[in-house]
């Protein structure tokens, strides 16, 4: 199972990178002949298209990689018009009235606050992206590890696929979703969680009660469009990158939680 998600991860990254390189190669002329001069044009009427502000947060968003839209002048007006209906990421209010209700459970016990100061986040609806407070390769596999772990000790209950939202990663699912939680599986298609190459942090689904245990405590934030309809469940999270063992240590306890969150047997 290990090399199984090592194959998968690689692969993600090998995309990503080849994805960089090439428009990087494109910008630079490194490619030959028609291919330069047409991608040249393409980038020549992006930046037309835009104000040289708006080509500049383009090629920022640009940097942060994959994430579910094409890096076309339509992907980005797409992810700007997405970004008009983002909420506040740190507001336990979004989650508060479905605290205790039927499906929520919680799991966690009190954390630890999270050390330090709170990541920068790339201000797009996706990808949703830490910029700094990245983890080492060393703490990244780490994470991996726990992943595994979890899809191992669960007697077939938990498998990995694609991720349902992010597209190019692999992401930890309920085997038979049918056995889940029938108050949230609807809506992420019984996807857990998964880890990002870019940055190490992680999206995971949580309770209502854990959704405010995490926040409070510093350690991750609501998306920004986690609203419970357009496909995008209300405590969709993400989890920041976790820089140490300790963190680490937390960062598998809240892992722990999201499972038993979409694997307990509620319904509506």
């Amino acid at each position: 199972m290990m090399k199984t998600i090592l194959i998968i991860t690689v692969l993600c990254l090998l995309s990503n990178m080849f994805v960089s390189a090439q428009q990087s190669e494109i910008r630079t002329g490194k490619q030959g002949g028609d291919t330069v001069q047409l991608q040249g044009s393409v980038d020549s009427a992006i930046q037309k298209s835009l104000t040289p502000q708006e080509y500049q947060d383009y090629l920022a968003w640009v940097a942060l990689g994959i994430g579910g839209l094409p890096h076309t002048l339509e992907g980005y007006r797409t992810v700007k018009k997405m970004g008009m209906a983002m909420r506040d990421p740190l507001d336990v209010g979004r989650v508060s009235s479905y605290i205790g209700k039927n499906g929520d459970l919680a799991s966690l016990k009190p954390l630890p606050k999270r050390p330090g100061t709170k990541p920068s986040i790339a201000p797009f609806a996706v990808p949703h992206r830490q910029t700094d407070q990245h983890n080492t390769g060393q703490i990244r596999k780490k994470q991996t590890e726990l992943f595994d772990a979890a899809i191992e000790g669960s007697h077939g209950q938990l498998v990995y696929q694609n991720s349902y939202l992010e597209k190019h990663s692999p992401g930890i699912f309920l085997a038979d979703p049918t056995k889940g939680n029938q108050t949230v599986v609807g809506l992420s298609h019984a996807e857990i969680g998964h880890i990002h190459a870019f940055d190490g942090s992680i999206h995971l689904i949580l309770s209502p009660s854990d959704t405010k245990e995490v926040i409070e405590k510093g350690w991750g934030e609501l998306h920004g469009l986690a609203n419970g309809v357009d496909r995008v469940a209300r405590t969709y999270m993400l989890i920041y990158s976790p820089r140490d063992q300790q963190e680490l240590a937390v960062t598998s306890q809240i892992l722990d939680a999201a499972i038993q969150y979409s694997s307990h047997p509620a319904r509506p």
